[in-house]
């Protein structure tokens, strides 16, 4: 099983910029031996930072293993020949280490602060990835949408990784893991913050139906879930409730349009889930919509998404809600020093006489 991080940012009241607070956390995150870091992108709030692709290259030169990755490049507000263009020049100076998340994106002050109606944002997003796929695998092409038009171009330079980087795309229902997977992309699974019954029945087992239906058994999955690992329930209690809780209701205020009249039919399905987060309790958090406790109670959650869910790799969110550096960073060694060794296979030993180097 595999492991990696989820960055998301909170700047509350007050607080520093958080880059180099990131990028400490990348480093030592390869050195506690996670396989990936996850950048993503959000714009005009507390929540979050834009400019992955500056992040990006900075985490790359500060690493030499862990690939670098974003979940996810929202394709509505990007010109898809510069993500193109970014994102192969960042597997070139990585050396092959980046892959590309992409989606739709989903909340209504950045498709404002865009001027971009948001029900023409799946339309939108399909246009560019389109265009994407050319740009890195055509050597020349043209382009007449609806939404982006151009001449006959070469994008330059092509990827290091052939065909392209691996793709990922996060899904949140069943009508879009099959979009995924008829464009042959690995999916970012299921939404955080859910009961992993429905995990299951609603997304995880959807996936690998449906993968083993349409004979893509190459496809990979991952799943983000909130993850703070400490010495007893108590102390996990007392360093988390006032971060996770600030995350999740500003979560409420910002995913979504809350007038039901007002929202786009392909973001329908959000308003029930923004409206419980307005309510939903501490305990309710802690108990059942997260890995959180001390490092066997964790280990028994892994254990579940890896033989239960089939989770191929746990993406980790461990730094939420302007959690302080010096927590973050206990978290993270905790889960990769008491939690993680149950899951990865042990190195095979060398044979003997082999060649080194």
């Amino acid at each position: 099983m595999e492991f990696s991080l989820i960055l998301v940012p909170a700047v509350r009241d007050g607080d520093p910029e958080p880059f180099d607070t990131l990028i400490e956390q990348i480093e030592v995150a390869e050195e506690l031996g996670y396989d990936a870091v996850w950048f993503t992108e959000h714009h005009f709030s507390q929540y979050g930072r834009a400019a992955v692709p500056v992040l990006a290259a900075q985490a790359i030169e500060r690493t030499s293993r862990i690939r670098i990755s974003t979940a996810v490049v929202v394709l509505p507000f990007q010109h898809p020949v510069r993500v193109a263009e970014d994102w192969a020049t960042l597997d070139h100076i990585s050396g092959g280490r980046v892959d590309v998340g992409i989606g739709r994106g989903n909340q209504p002050a950045e498709f404002k602060g865009f001027d971009i109606p948001m029900d023409e944002a799946e339309q939108r997003f399909s246009e560019a990835l389109d265009i994407i796929r050319r740009a890195w695998t055509e050597e020349r092409f043209s382009y007449d949408g609806r939404f982006w038009r151009f001449p006959e171009i070469e994008v330059l330079p092509k990827p290091l990784t052939r065909p392209h980087p691996p793709l990922w795309q996060a899904a949140l229902s069943d009508y879009t893991v099959q979009k995924v997977i008829d464009r042959g992309i690995n999916g970012l699974i299921g939404p955080y913050l859910c009961p992993y019954e429905t995990l299951k029945t609603n997304y995880f087992d959807v996936w690998h139906r449906l993968c083993a239906q349409s004979g893509r058994t190459d496809l990979r999955m991952t799943h983000n879930e909130f993850v703070y690992v400490g010495e007893s329930d108590a102390a996990v209690k007392a360093d988390m409730e006032n971060h996770v809780m600030w995350y999740i209701r500003t979560a409420a205020k910002i995913w979504g349009e809350r007038d039901r009249s007002k929202v786009a039919r392909q973001y329908a399905n959000y308003n029930d889930i923004l409206e419980w987060l307005d309510v939903v309790p501490f305990e309710e958090v802690y108990d059942n919509l997260g890995m959180f406790g001390t490092p066997d109670a964790v280990a028994e959650k892994v254990r579940w998404m890896r033989d239960e869910g089939g989770v191929g790799q746990l993406m980790n969110f461990m730094g939420f809600g302007g959690l302080s550096q010096e927590k973050v960073l206990r978290n993270m060694r905790l889960f990769a020093e008491e939690v993680m060794p149950r899951f990865k296979q042990p190195a095979r030993p060398a044979q003997a006489g082999a060649a080194s180097g």
